[in-house]
């Protein structure tokens, strides 16, 4: 099965007679293709196949512990050798005087650029650092990302359904690439972003 938003829907459609099933069927789709269940879960609200409520508590669900499970992987890499050489966290071990006063800003953002939340997780598992702390930063940065896509993909969609509900699925679906992908992408070249790839973290060996 290709993982496309559209094949997603397709999927999800299946589970929409049961709103459990659909919470579930959404938090585990995110596991395999983040962005694409946010996108295709949008598509599902803006069709009034699924109430916002649902779909954004269960992308929370998923999200946020996905996000966990990288974190909680970055831990068990500490005591391995063999992951600490697998994962993209070679000098981790170096940057934790780097990230004193700045790990909230360095999770919080990470949550809108793609690329530069793996090696944040895993290193902020294998340094140790709060887990609390890093919790509740990346509970707070999702959900403000995923009530804003969904809402947003979502209003778009029906505000062109007019023109049949396909093509609304679609302009909104390419409003979605172009805030999902594009938009992260150009804010992440800007100087003022904050992010562990400022230290070159997944370039370099840590032996």
């Amino acid at each position: 099965m290709t993982w496309t938003p559209e094949a997603i829907v397709a999927w999800l459609e299946a589970t929409t007679h049961d709103p459990l099933g659909l919470g579930v069927a959404l938090a585990l789709a995110t596991l395999v293709t983040e962005d694409g269940t946010l996108v295709a879960g949008s598509l599902l609200v803006g069709s009034g196949l699924a109430s916002p409520l649902l779909v954004v508590v269960a992308l929370l669900v998923g999200i946020v512990g996905g996000d966990a499970a990288l974190y909680a992987v970055g831990w068990a890499a500490r005591e391995s050798r063999t992951l600490r050489r697998r994962l993209p966290i070679k000098r981790a071990k170096k940057v934790r005087n780097w990230l004193r006063g700045r790990e909230t800003a360095v999770l919080f953002f990470s949550r809108f650029l793609p690329g530069t939340r793996l090696v944040t997780y895993l290193t902020f598992g294998f340094l140790r650092l709060s887990f609390l702390h890093f919790i509740t930063v990346m509970t707070v940065a999702c959900m403000l990302w995923v009530i804003g896509i969904v809402f947003f993909i979502s209003e778009i969609q029906k505000a062109f359904s007019g023109i049949g509900g396909l093509y609304a699925a679609l302009i909104a679906t390419a409003a979605a690439v172009g805030i999902i992908v594009v938009a992260p992408k150009l804010a992440g070249k800007s100087k003022r972003a904050t992010t562990l790839d400022d230290v070159g973290l997944e370039r370099s060996n840590d032996q």
